[in-house]
C-alpha cells in the first residue's frame, strides 16, 4: 500500500466561552469526521490546550501565528466578546488575513447584528432542501446535527483543495 503524504492543517478553534458545552460538542463531533480523512492531517488548536503556568496570551498568539486557519464558531455571544474581536478576529479579517471557515454555532441576526468583518464571508449554516431558512448548529435534532457537521467537513476540504 503506498503510503499518501498528508498536507497538515492546523485549525484556530475560536468561540465564546458562553458557549462552551455546544462548543465542545460541535469540535469533538468536527474532530471525529476528519481523523480518517485521504488528503489531509488536522490539528486543532482550543484555549483548552493552555496548560496551568503557561502566559496565556503568549500560547494564543503563537497558535494564531501558526494556524493554517481558523475555525470561527460564530454566535452572539462569540461577536459580543471583546478579547475575540481585538485579537482573534483581526488575524481572519482585513489586510494579510489567514483563510478562515466560519461557522454559525447560534443563531445571529445576519441584518441586525454587527459581525465585525465576517460580513464578507459566506457562514456555514445547515441548508437542505426541506428548510425554509438555513440553521445553525444549535437549531438542529441530533440526525441534522450529524448532517451538518458532514457537509461542514465536506466544505472544509473543498476550501483546502482550493488553497494548495
Amino acid at each position: 500500500m503506498n503510503e499518501i503524504t498528508k498536507k497538515e492543517i492546523k485549525f484556530f478553534v475560536s468561540y465564546a466561552h458562553e458557549n462552551e458545552r455546544l462548543a465542545t460538542s460541535f469540535i469533538k463531533k468536527f474532530i471525529a469526521i476528519t481523523k480518517p480523512a485521504k488528503n489531509y492531517e488536522y490539528s486543532f488548536w482550543t484555549d483548552k490546550n493552555l496548560l496551568a503556568g503557561q502566559k496565556w496570551k503568549d500560547t494564543i498568539q503563537k497558535a494564531l501565528d501558526e494556524c493554517t486557519l481558523g475555525l470561527l464558531l460564530v454566535s452572539p455571544e462569540f461577536l459580543a466578546s471583546k478579547y475575540i474581536t481585538k485579537q482573534e478576529l483581526p488575524r481572519f479579517v482585513g489586510n494579510d488575513a489567514k483563510p478562515l471557515i466560519p461557522v454559525m454555532l447560534l443563531k445571529v441576526n445576519l441584518k441586525r447584528h454587527d459581525l465585525k468583518g465576517l460580513e464578507e464571508f459566506q457562514i456555514f449554516m445547515l441548508e437542505k432542501r426541506n428548510f425554509k431558512e438555513s440553521k445553525a448548529y444549535s437549531q438542529c435534532s441530533t440526525k441534522q446535527r450529524d448532517d451538518f457537521i458532514n457537509d461542514l467537513y465536506e466544505e472544509v476540504e473543498s476550501r483546502l483543495d482550493t488553497l494548495d
